[in-house]
């Protein structure tokens, strides 16, 4: 069986060559790597299960049994799956090393906060967390334009006696440079009703009248220059805005452009993953999963430039994003 390409785009050529000279051999030699962290785990499991059962059975803690038990087990529980995302995390780091280096860009698997996250956070993009993790991040230029992209996954732990933990961002962070210096500073972000009001990205924002019925039924738009806003927010670029929300439906799309740079964010939870570790690695149907993500963000990359470099045919294919 040989990889299955997406499209037939030119950063896909040779990639089936190379999966056979490369990428196959790798996954042969990671494939006891899975089987031996699978097997662990079930033992983790396995033992966790017995001995908290033993608590609950013979009771020998008395009325803290119960609470004991349930500690052991979601001891069990997490190491489990701690060994199981370990062996994930090398195999995949690896495999998107190549699958990158293919492509002609550069990737890194375990990154801290970015820099460029600091745009995101400061224009009210992002909400509130105290929990906080980031990966895969890749860094290119496709049309002239530099990129990068990374995974992050935010969280916020209440305090209190019952404190939770609940995911409020998870999803993919994307900066492209825009070929252009801005005057100010405009953002965009989905329409939150009655809420917009504490949404204002800055004092010195104001809202952005946007002569569009549709753009507004789905967003605002905030800036710190009305003027440049509304040449910003042309009709094709609201066209694109709208177009991205229909295609990724519930990702809250929002964006803002700053620094000659346009930062996206889409709530697309984990993308770029080989899939099951319950399942051998030999095959192509692990690059195929990865280079179809690759796929939907030149999309998306396409569609965001078609206002500086033109209309891109072939570029925007809505059929595939759907389809995804």
């Amino acid at each position: 069986m040989s990889v299955t390409l997406p499209s037939e785009r030119e950063e896909f050529s040779g990639f089936a060559e190379f999966y056979e000279s490369d990428i196959a051999p790798y996954l042969r030699a990671k494939e006891d790597a899975r089987q031996t962290a699978v097997m662990q785990a079930g033992l983790i499991a396995i033992a966790t299960a017995v001995v908290a059962f033993a608590f609950f059975r013979y009771a020998p803690f008395g009325d803290g049994n119960i609470q004991l038990g349930a500690i052991v087990a979601m001891m069990g529980l997490g190491g489990a799956m701690w060994r199981i995302n370990k062996t994930r995390g090398d195999i995949t780091g690896g495999l998107l090393r190549r699958v990158c280096g293919q492509l002609g860009y550069a990737y890194r698997r375990d990154i801290g906060r970015p820099v460029y996250f600091a745009d995101f956070d400061r224009l009210k993009l992002m909400p509130n967390f105290n929990r906080e993790s980031w990966e895969d991040e890749v860094r290119g230029e496709r049309h002239g334009a530099e990129f990068v992209f990374c995974e992050a996954h935010l969280k916020y732990k209440s305090s209190g006696k019952n404190s939770s933990t609940r995911t409020v961002f998870h999803g993919q962070l994307l900066v492209i440079d825009y070929h252009k210096k801005f005057l100010g500073e405009t953002v965009v972000r989905r329409d939150a009703g009655l809420f917009n009001r504490f949404g204002k990205p800055g004092r010195d924002f104001q809202n952005v009248g946007i002569v569009s019925p549709e753009f507004e039924k789905i967003f605002e738009a905030w800036s710190t220059d009305q003027v440049e806003a509304r040449e910003l927010l042309d009709p094709l670029v609201l066209e694109r805005f709208e177009e991205l929300d229909r295609l990724f439906n519930g990702a809250k799309l929002r964006a803002a452009f700053t620094g000659g740079k346009l930062c996206l964010a889409l709530e697309t939870g984990d993308k770029l993953n080989m899939g099951s570790m319950f399942a051998p690695l030999e095959g192509p149907s692990r690059v195929d999963r990865i280079l179809h993500e690759f796929d939907l963000i030149f999309d998306l990359i396409d569609v965001l430039l078609k206002r500086v470099e033109g209309r891109l045919e072939g570029a925007f294919r809505v059929d595939a994003i759907r389809s995804g």
